[in-house]
């Protein structure tokens, strides 16, 4: 197994041990968050992170959060996915690695930009 494998399957079972229910594709890890507030609070909702982001897991988190392209959010740099119909939204994480888990760390991240969405 390569080291990017290793990273990248360390990611997956973090997610999962979260309960965010991964799975890979070909070149994204998807998975699902509930945003606690927002218009999509409550609801699961899934969202993807480029695997390639992943390289430098957990120490320097994903920079990219995929979304549907018909979520908007304020004050974001996005560009088009790799995944059709969807948007990759530019979100800057202060204080990374603070957190004992750093997939309920990237998780808590995700959900609280989700809360931003319209």
């Amino acid at each position: 197994m390569t080291g990017r494998s290793r990273v990248i399957e360390a990611f997956v079972e973090g997610l999962h041990c979260c309960g965010a229910r991964p799975r890979a594709t070909a070149y994204h890890v998807i998975y699902m968050v509930a945003p606690v507030e927002g218009r999509f609070a409550g609801e699961p909702f899934e969202t993807a992170v480029d695997m390639g982001e992943l390289v430098r897991w957990p120490l320097v988190p994903p920079h990219w959060i995929h979304l549907p392209a018909d979520v908007t959010l304020p004050g974001t740099n996005s560009r088009s996915s790799s995944i059709n119909g969807w948007l990759r939204h530019s979100r800057h994480i202060a204080g990374w690695g603070r957190d004992a888990d750093p997939a309920s760390g990237w998780l808590a991240h995700v959900r609280c930009v989700i809360g931003d969405a319209r």
